[in-house]
């Protein structure tokens, strides 16, 4: 019998005494009858597309934005947008984009039309036509609409015309790493469950950063996920769809690098047989601007956001994670790689040719280099990247050597936060390891660590020789909670700086000045860049 033939009983069955009387049905047919309509609903519910994952922009650039999303079955995705500013009933189309089950319902959507420079647009998703309304389900805003918006980057070295005013350089990025999303039947066995506080997104959220970085570990691989395909696209599904996370997902850029749960099983390295399998799916559920080079496979890429270049490598591919001596196949133990490194100080080398102070363009002040472990922490954690000390040497030396300014590593893994600082004195021997520089001259390196975001925390290690106090407390050098962590930079051209504010998952400010106002920070919490230049480029020519 088909489906209008069964609706056409509906009307009959439901006039209870009538229908039993004429047909001889007992309440259990009717019941049986009942749940075949119902189901019947639900099945047709389930097969109509909706957004599920994201709306999320990612790469930006000067006039052209990307914007992931996810759909729950295969649908046509595209995005109407209209400046902040602007009449939303004179929006711009983008074009659309057919999502499918092979590719987990993932449409990446590029916006051309109508971008301008540093603007900001309000936007929002549609699914085969059907506008996506997302609202606040949590906290004191629960029932609002959430306002969607993403911002074509910035024209920061060439400005047009007269100088623009400092405010539109002024910009702040949001950091962590660690994210455990639980799901029952998959979690870890005995015990409370591993995570938890999932607030905390909303907490960055209201921070308003403009950038969001992920530095590995936004996502849990348990034993049926990290073995096949499908059970990676089910974990980044099931994650990414908490409802804490989608405001803060909608509303700024996000940029990720992966350590070992967002790659494989835990502590793997280059030996992991699905390594091509997780690449492609963690490509697939992020939208970096690139992923790797041709000549060197992995997930390392770079983009610039005001004075800052960013740089996001990939601690996974090469890693070595054997104890025995590779060395003495003339392989020594690699965390990046050769290839990876080198490409790396080119970058590098190359934006700091770049510079200039002429007037005509501004340098950037800033390389942020974002990687899963530690650089230099001083403890005695295996993973850390001064346990790699061949590979470690030759990437400080390299920077030292080209004369790399405001060089700042940001990364997550340990389940704490803190700040490390490296005094680098030169001694004026180029290749040897450690005797690089000009003798005498101090360069200066600081790492910044934030972890965990909702796995489980703990108070980090009592000593490490590298860490540096920005806390008011001298017995509180470290962040042993659950944390998150925003980078301001601001200042005028020729004094720019770098404020750093430790949150806990409420959003209480964790390096607060003593005596001072709710939202001051300790004065060790800003980095200035005239601070950070190389001695070379600070006592030689500029341009």
């Amino acid at each position: 019998m088909d489906l209008p033939s069964r609706q056409s009983q509906v009307g009959p069955i439901l006039a209870f005494p009538q229908a039993c009387a004429m047909v001889k049905l007992n309440i259990f047919s009717l019941l049986r009858i009942t749940l075949v309509i119902v189901s019947l609903g639900g099945l047709a519910s389930r097969a109509a597309p909706k957004l599920i994952n994201g709306p999320m922009p990612a790469a930006s650039a000067i006039n052209e934005v990307l914007v992931w999303a996810q759909t729950s079955e295969p649908a046509t995705v595209h995005i109407e947008y209209w400046p902040e500013d602007g009449d939303p009933n004179q929006s711009f189309v983008s074009a659309p984009v057919a999502t499918s089950l092979e590719t987990a319902g993932v449409a990446k959507l590029r916006v051309t039309e109508g971008i301008e420079p540093g603007q900001r647009y309000r936007y929002r998703v549609l699914v085969d036509g059907v506008p996506q309304e997302l609202y606040f389900r949590q906290g004191h805003r629960a029932g609002e609409e959430i306002p969607m918006t993403f911002q074509a980057k910035p024209r920061w070295r060439f400005v047009p015309g007269e100088q623009a005013p400092h405010s539109i350089f002024d910009f702040r990025i949001a950091a962590g790493s660690c994210a455990y999303i639980n799901e029952e039947g998959y979690d870890r066995e005995g015990g409370t469950p591993y995570g938890d506080a999932y607030h905390i997104f909303e907490s960055i959220y209201d921070t308003q950063p403009d950038l969001m970085l992920w530095l590995g570990d936004a996502v849990y691989y348990r034993e049926n996920d990290f073995e096949n395909r499908s059970g990676m696209i089910h974990r980044w599904t099931h994650d990414r769809s908490i409802p804490e996370l989608r405001a803060l997902l909608t509303s700024a850029h996000h940029f990720a690098v992966w350590d070992d749960h967002d790659y494989g099983p835990n502590d793997i390295g280059s030996s992991y047989p699905q390594k091509s399998v997780a690449k492609e799916i963690f490509d697939l559920f992020w939208g970096n601007p690139s992923s790797g080079m041709p000549e060197t496979p992995g997930i390392f890429t770079y983009f610039n956001w005001g004075d800052a270049n960013f740089y996001l490598l990939d601690n996974r591919s090469y890693l070595t994670t054997s104890v025995s001596k590779p060395e003495a196949f003339g392989k020594p133990k690699s965390m990046l790689g050769r290839d990876q490194a080198d490409w790396l100080i080119e970058h590098l080398a190359w934006a700091q040719s770049q510079m200039s102070d002429d007037g005509k363009s501004y340098p950037a002040r800033f390389n942020i280099i974002c990687v899963g472990n530690q650089v230099l922490s001083e403890d005695s954690n295996p993973h850390h990247y001064r346990n790699f000390p061949d590979e470690w040497n030759y990437l400080i030396d390299r920077i030292v050597e080209e004369g790399i300014d405001g060089v700042i590593f940001l990364t997550g893994d340990v389940h704490h936060g803190e700040v490390n600082r490296m005094e680098y004195i030169g001694r004026g021997n180029p290749g040897v390891p450690g005797k690089a520089g000009k003798p005498g001259e101090t360069y200066l390196f600081h790492e910044i660590t934030s972890s965990p975001l909702t796995a489980g925390a703990w108070s980090g290690p009592a000593k490490n020789g590298a860490r540096y106090d920005i806390f008011d407390e001298a017995e509180v050098d470290r962040v042993g909670q659950r944390n998150f962590v925003t980078l301001d930079f601001k200042g005028p051209l020729d004094n720019r700086r770098l404020e750093i504010r430790y949150f806990d998952s409420d959003g209480n400010l964790l390096n607060r000045k003593e005596g001072g106002r709710i939202d001051e920070i300790t004065d060790r919490s800003v980095l200035f860049a005239n601070e950070l230049r190389a001695p070379r480029r600070a006592s030689g020519p500029t341009d």
